[in-house]
């Protein structure tokens, strides 16, 4: 088996997996040989000569995986990252579709949304184009992400937004926020916030709390969050809107969304897969690699997480997948521009943990179906249909240690970079593309 850092891309009609372990949509399941058609899904009697064969060695064939909070920063900052490293680093990771919205490309009216479209559309190499990808688009419910003037929500609608999102930045006050939940409305779509006031959380870049006192690091309190998802709350439970809560940290505002379900609201909220790796501790280190926005939280708030994703009050992990410059990320913690890459090691990193705490059916349901389902994307495939299959194959007992070369593009920002992760991506099959690893 190749490592991550030497791949082969492989446009064929057909795959023929030799043993391995396949997902049948309840569990994993022995199979001598496993035929992926690129037009046929699964359902294929004959194979053809020219079939790509690969020994798989008993590794795991599951759905592919369904990435919440991709930005790919192109057009306005293509100096960071591009869409052909991002499409890149989703084939590598295994990922056949997500959720886009970028910080920096705010989708505010129709005409932006067809023109992001169509950039997606060109915008990748020959082995990695967009259209191999299921991407869907929040829409900005300001303008510029801002809290002057409301974007075009209907006409996003019409245009076809998954969903309107505030581009991870702070939350409006609230009469912008209930104009345009009430503008909003009327779509019938659903909102994305990621919860963070802004006057409490200020100039902080840590979570507020023993490691940042013992520092001299400015915090940001639970608070910020929970006041936040609060006021959030308030005005979708008044105004009937659906919401979700992107990258969740702290345990109350699980509870407050607990408490919301119970009373009838549709919020749904997903939680970053580096909140279920870390915790504050790792600020002892002063590495800017571990600055994150929301930041990790304590001990304490990451069980709470756990918990969440036990209890189903977590609906799906998040990627967050943020490229950061190297000169923008070298530099001493506070100075250093928040994020961190995810798609090419997600899965890898997390699924050996996600297995032993919430068992295989509830991993694969938290980073492919259920944020497919969310807004409203095809699975990656269906057990018996004679639909496209997209897979990944992944053995969950090979280690791999994380270098610069597994990322695409020319950034690699990552707090997991050198570490050893417990599993490894054998290969993926997205829409009729082999790539091996």
């Amino acid at each position: 088996m190749k490592m991550l850092n030497h791949r082969d891309y492989y446009t064929c009609s057909q795959v023929v997996l030799k043993n391995v372990k396949f997902w049948n949509g309840s569990k994993f399941e022995s199979r001598d040989q496993l035929v992926l058609d690129s037009q046929k899904g699964f359902a294929v009697s004959d194979v053809s000569a020219s079939a790509k064969v690969v020994d798989c060695n008993g590794a795991l064939v599951m759905p592919a995986l369904f990435g919440l909070g991709l930005d790919f920063k192109e057009p306005l900052r293509d100096d960071v990252y591009t869409f052909a490293d991002g499409f890149e680093a989703m084939r590598k990771g295994g990922f056949y579709g997500g959720l886009y919205e970028s910080s920096a490309n705010p989708i505010d009216d129709a005409d932006k949304f067809t023109a992001m479209v169509n950039r997606f559309e060109v915008g990748g190499k020959e082995q990695c184009n967009a259209n191999d990808f299921d991407v869907k688009f929040l829409g900005a419910y300001s303008k510029g992400f801002g809290s002057d003037s409301l974007a075009e929500m209907m006409e996003l609608a019409e245009a076809g937004v998954a969903g309107f999102g505030d581009g991870n930045g702070a939350i409006p006050h609230s009469r912008f926020l209930r104009l345009a939940m009430e503008y909003g409305k009327m779509t019938g779509k659903r909102f994305f916030f990621q919860p963070m006031d802004k006057t409490l959380r200020k100039s902080g870049c840590v979570h507020e709390g023993a490691y940042s006192d013992m520092l001299g690091m400015k915090g940001i309190p639970r608070i910020a969050e929970t006041i936040a998802a609060f006021t959030v709350l308030e005005a979708a439970r008044f105004l009937q809107v659906p919401v979700h809560f992107k990258q969740v940290t702290c345990g109350e505002t699980l509870d407050l969304i607990r408490n919301a379900r119970k009373n009838g609201m549709d919020v749904t909220c997903d939680v970053n897969i580096y909140h279920l790796l870390f915790d504050d501790s790792c600020l002892e280190l002063l590495d800017s690699a571990y600055h994150v926005l929301p930041p990790f939280r304590s001990v304490k708030d990451k069980e709470a997480l756990w918990a969440g994703i036990a209890d189903g009050t977590v609906n799906a992990i998040s990627m967050n997948h943020t490229p950061v410059l190297r000169q923008d990320a070298d530099v001493n913690f506070e100075d250093s521009v928040p994020g961190a890459l995810s798609l090419e090691i997600a899965l890898p990193a997390i699924w050996n943990k996600l297995v032993e705490r919430v068992g295989e059916a509830r991993a694969i349901e938290l980073l492919s179906t259920a944020p497919a389902k969310l807004v409203e994307a095809e699975p990656a495939y269906e057990v018996g249909s004679d639909k496209q299959a997209n897979v990944v194959v992944l053995d969950p007992s090979k280690t791999h240690v994380v270098s610069r070369k597994d990322f695409a593009g020319h950034v690699c920002n990552t707090p997991l970079m050198g570490q050893e992760l417990s599993a490894s991506i054998v290969g993926t099959f997205v829409n009729g593309v082999w790539t091996e690893f």
